[in-house]
């Protein structure tokens, strides 16, 4: 019978091996869908539980082949309605059916040994039956840079016997979607759609499936010429040759149900040709028959190519390339490049090789949410665009929308948090990012404080001037004509290079210098979309571009900060509502705060009414040119509406605009007047960036600092608030300064609706200096509220619960609040320790939290929040769910990761170790992780749950937040915190200072890392030990050759200019770096 025991380990190539896996602990995951820069890509996503592969399709859920699945259908559906593979064997007479990776009751007669091998690029499967004498291997993996999107599928058969083996074989899908069936349709009418469907045969032998016309309601017909393929073949003499795909379920399974294949299992052998297909109106399959006699210790081996094209012609095409020699085998090793080309950007050799293979994969995730950068040249000068990114959505994130854009150089959608998280480091991975994100994301900033939501992908516009220069690339007028109408609308490269191809464009030159050109004579577009909601903390992540931007360039601060004016606003026509307007009196009686956003008609008009850059704010208050501020005013115009924005108690940033902050399950929080001191320390961590950087730029030189007119007179008029608030005795003066404050706010956000004027009002430095100081003192106060004496750690989420109020018609008006702290969450310990300067005060809070209800004892983890119970419902869905599992109390990866970047940020390497290798991922069982331990998971159930089987299991899978913090945690660990520094005569230098434990050295007593993905550096111990502590190691001599390939020798701990210069260019290959 099958093994039940399933056995985890990892093998010497980095793959991940569960034996038995069908016996294991249930888990999903998915294939990175990256195809290439000249690919299409597709979305594939699998069980341990069959033939793995459950649900694969194009572009999202309404483009399925096979049919999404959340995962808790996945992992009873993967064995009946994922690949199958049926063998009738003919041994002395007698005919054994056998299906392969099934844990059915047949094969409990059965002695077999099943296992996977995952790989961040493909999945192997393999069962051997002992009784039978036969192996098979599965591999699956996608096909990179073709004009198709597929799934390829590698069968291999083997004889372990020692005489011949005579076997007929099945093997394919019970179902295939047919192109233009939605995912509304495969839900809510799979029954009605069925009579649009349409299988037709290219040369009589492959299945194209696609629906007839679309099936949508209206007077307008609409046919349809993509369709989705199922190619099988084998190959004999070393020639390929096609199997004819059978798409009647019916004449494989019978009339029942796809348990069993009841027309195959017959005595005699199976004739498909004879067997009339019905290939419409009814849900198509897609297999493959063979028969087969393969000799002792031999194999044979069948493919498959599942996927979508455009039309058919299309498909011959692909069709006649596939016919070609090694294009299987080819097309294996082109993905896997691809995928470890991405993952060569973090390249680590340390003494752990799990270590290493993580950080691998990590990687790789990251860009999945974040993308790749791949640099242009453009009419604005050298930028980026950004491959492969999407929203994140998988069979466990089953309430993502997900999208992966069906073109060339694919990019998708994602959200403003957490493409801007995941980009983080991307200065310090890729040298042509400078400061492209810090631009991109900041601009999306509002003149309110907020940003939309949703992030498109970069497009771009061309210059009508160098319309005729670029057209002179092409070999024939009438690619002219077909380009002309191209390129009066926004383009990106992939729809460009698809457009050329799919319309045979004639190009004098090779169709990528024709991209290159063509963006070059272009300006690009930063679009977004506002979606739903603003959440409070989306602002914050901008210091941390800007943090790792100055990191790497240290001596761009004033320009970047005050000489620059690059920065724009983006315009909105979804605006927050004053306090009169969303200040409600319920029927129970009860003030909430509702409906706090308003699509304003008047403005969507001004913005739908302008040519171009549409969205970007404009002077004479939305009808004169594009604003254009430097950041200095754009962070001004942050700190303003975040501190007008304090709560009534002057402790956290209200939730005023229908949304809370990172941690979304708190959505009952906005209508309770809920407020965050998370964003508060962010807001002090602003106000500290501002004061230092105005005086380390030099710009006290000046006289006065020009700011835009209507951001000049919000700030004076809080400055005068806050003289008024520190001269006061009154006992509510907090609550004074609340209303007051909020008032000024909707004044600002009146006048700035349309946009600004255009008018600059300069402010003494003096009196901003003055400002700041004050504005510095009022956050600090609110922040020490927050903090609990009694457990030494600050509360990160309130209640302000309305006491007493009065009504003027239907206007509410709050005369006072009380504040109603909630549990502790392990997130404001975090900005606490981001800001705390005293290493012993630091010291206190991480023992305060291992002390805590944050800390699992069990796990030795961190959970997300202390138990929640205590907490009203409406707070939201967190406080529904079962303690220990999702946002409830569980060990939330992400914010567990952010807590140990901070503690290395801080200097706590001691703590930091001590956390390390109990919390990291890598490190852990995987016997209780439940699945790769190379693979993160957005939370694991921590033993607060009912079920303690599931203690320790990690749920939705690595497409999570945790990925920024790790790449981010990983640099600071190989370089330490700020390695590029200026010297005294403005010059940079470099220093090496890392922060290894040391068991993450080799045996040779080496570690080495890939170092602004250009330089290869290696470190050399003389004894192992840590880099950090008393009588930790450091550098103490740098050997590497220059660009010319002398020998440089530096005996010393820090690089030198112009050395330190040249390796940040990437001219310097490899670097020895000796620690004593």
């Amino acid at each position: 019978m099958p093994k039940n025991n399933p056995k985890y380990h990892l093998n010497k190539k980095g793959e991940f091996v569960i034996e038995n896996y069908n016996s294991a602990k249930p888990f999903s995951s998915f294939f990175p869908g990256i195809a290439g820069e000249s690919g299409i890509p597709m979305w594939v996503f699998y069980v341990n539980r069959g033939q793995c592969v459950i649900s694969f399709g194009t572009e999202d859920k309404h483009h399925a082949i096979a049919e999404f699945f959340p995962a808790n259908r996945a992992w009873q559906l993967a064995s009946l309605q994922g690949f199958r593979t049926f063998l009738k064997i003919k041994d002395k007479g007698k005919v054994i059916y056998y299906e392969p990776f099934q844990d059915s009751v047949d094969n409990l007669s059965f002695d077999i040994q099943r296992d996977m091998r995952i790989k961040s690029y493909e999945l192997i499967i393999t069962e051997i039956n002992h009784t039978i004498g036969i192996r098979l291997e599965i591999t699956y993996f996608t096909m990179p840079n073709e004009p198709t999107a597929a799934l390829i599928r590698e069968v291999k058969i083997t004889n372990i016997k020692d005489k011949p083996l005579c076997l007929e074989l099945l093997d394919g899908l019970p179902q295939v979607i047919p192109y233009g069936t939605s995912n509304f349709f495969l839900k809510k009418m799979s029954r009605t759609i069925e009579a649009w469907m349409r299988v037709d045969f290219l040369g009589g032998i492959t299945p194209f499936y696609n629906l007839s016309v679309d099936p949508s309601d209206r007077p307008e017909t609409s046919f349809i010429e993509g369709g989705n393929f199922y190619l099988p073949f084998h190959k004999e003499n070393s020639k390929v040759k096609l199997l004819k795909g059978l798409v009647d379920p019916a004449a494989i399974f019978g009339a029942g149900d796809f348990s069993y294949p009841r027309n195959f299992i017959s005595k005699d052998k199976f004739k498909p040709a004879l067997s009339p297909e019905i290939k419409e109106s009814k849900m198509p399959c897609a297999f493959s028959y063979l028969d087969l006699s393969i000799a002792p210790n031999s194999g044979k081996t069948i493919y498959s190519i599942t996927g979508y094209a455009e039309d058919k012609y299309t498909l011959s095409r692909q069709i006649e390339k596939i016919l070609g020699n090694g294009f299987v085998e080819n097309k294996r090793k082109e993905n896997s490049e691809i995928i470890l080309g991405i993952e060569d950007t973090v390249l680590t050799k340390s003494g752990m090789p799990r270590f290493d293979f993580y950080a691998r994969q990590t990687f790789l995730d990251n860009v999945l949410r974040g993308g790749y950068p791949m640099p242009f040249d453009t009419a604005g000068g050298r930028d980026v665009f950004y491959l492969y990114s999407r929203k994140h959505g998988d069979l466990e994130r089953d309430y993502n929308n997900f999208v992966l854009a069906p073109t060339y150089f694919s990019q998708g959608n994602g959200n403003y948090r957490d493409m801007n998280q995941n980009r983080r480091c991307d200065n310090w991975l890729s040298m042509d990012v400078k400061e492209s994100n810090l631009v991109n994301f900041l601009n999306l900033i509002q003149a309110d404080g907020f940003n939309p939501l949703v992030v498109k992908g970069l497009s771009f516009m061309l210059r009508k001037d160098k319309k005729e220069e670029l057209f002179s690339c092409l070999l024939k007028s009438d690619g002219r004509q077909k380009l002309e109408a191209f390129f009066d609308k926004p383009f990106n490269p992939g729809s460009l290079m698809m457009y050329i191809e799919k319309n045979a464009v004639k190009l004098a030159i090779d169709r990528h210098d024709f991209l290159r050109k063509a963006v070059s004579f272009s300006g690009k577009l930063e679009e977004a979309e506002h979606s739903e909601g603003f959440w409070t903390d989306h602002w914050t992540y901008n210091l941390d571009l800007l943090e790792n931007y100055l990191g790497v360039y240290p001596e761009k601060l004033k320009e970047i900060f005050i000489d620059k004016k690059i920065f724009t606003f983006f315009d909105n026509a979804e605006v927050v509502r004053p306090r009169s307007e969303k200040y409600v009196l319920t029927a129970e009686g009860k003030i909430r705060q509702y409906h706090s956003l308003v699509f304003d008609k008047e403005k969507s008009a001004l913005i739908k009414s302008r040519a171009d850059n549409q969205h970007r704010v404009r002077a004479d208050f939305g009808k004169g040119d594009v604003i254009y501020a430097n950041l200095l005013n754009k962070f001004l115009c942050l700190m303003v509406n975040k501190l007008a924005s304090l709560d009534a108690a002057g402790t956290g940033i209200e939730m005023e605009a229908n949304k809370p902050n990172w941690f979304d399950s708190l959505n009952g929080l906005p209508a309770l007047f809920g407020s965050s001191t998370n964003e508060t320390f962010e807001l002090k961590r602003l106000i500290l960036f501002i004061e230092e950087a105005l005086k380390a730029s030099a710009a006290f030189r000046q006289k006065d600092i020009m700011l835009l007119s209507e951001i000049h007179d919000f700030l004076l008029g809080l400055g005068r608030l806050l003289e008024e608030y520190f001269s006061s005795e009154n006992k509510d003066r907090d609550f004074i300064f609340w209303d007051k404050a909020s008032s000024l706010k909707e004044g600002y956000r009146e006048i700035t609706k349309f946009g600004f004027s255009g008018k600059e009002k300069g402010i003494n430095l003096t009196d901003l200096f003055s400002i700041l100081d004050a504005a510095k003192r009022k956050v600090a106060l609110g922040i020490a509220r927050a903090f609990d004496k009694k457990i030494k750690l600050y509360h990160a989420y309130f209640i302000n619960e309305v006491v007493d109020y009065e009504l003027a018609g239907s206007v509410v008006r709050v005369k006072k609040f009380r504040q109603v702290p909630l549990p502790l969450f392990l997130e404001a310990q975090v900005h606490a320790l981001r800001l705390e300067r005293d290493r012993n005060k630091a010291v206190n809070l991480y023992k305060a939290v291992r002390r805590s209800l944050l800390y699992d004892k069990k796990l030795k983890m961190y959970k997300v929040c202390a138990p929640l119970k205590e907490a009203p419902v409406e707070i939201g869905r967190c406080r529904i769910f079962s303690p220990g599992w999702l946002e409830n109390e569980s060990i939330w990866l992400h914010m567990e990761y952010k807590f140990l970047l901070e503690l290395l940020k801080g200097g706590l390497y001691k703590e930091f170790y001590d956390d390390f290798f109990n919390c990291l991922i890598p490190f852990l069982d995987a016997r209780k992780y439940g699945r790769s331990i190379l693979e993160n998971s957005s939370f694991l159930v921590s033993s607060a749950f009912v079920d303690d089987k599931l203690h320790g299991n990690g749920f939705v899978a690595r497409l999570s937040g945790s990925t920024a913090e790790f790449i981010n945690i990983w640099r600071i660990m190989n370089t330490g915190l700020a390695p590029f520094k200026r010297d005294a005569k403005g010059g940079i230098v470099l220093e090496f200072k890392p922060v290894l434990h040391k068991r993450l050295f080799s045996r040779q007593k080496t570690y080495g890392f890939k170092f602004l993905n250009k330089t290869i550096v290696t470190y050399h111990a003389n004894k192992f030990s840590d880099t950090f502590g008393h009588g930790g190691l450091s550098a103490g001599m740098y050997i590497f050759k220059d660009e010319n390939g002398e020998l440089v020798t530096i005996k010393s701990n820090v690089i030198p200019q112009p050395y330190a210069e040249k390796i940040r260019a990437g001219k310097i290959k490899k670097i020895d770096v000796y620690l004593v």
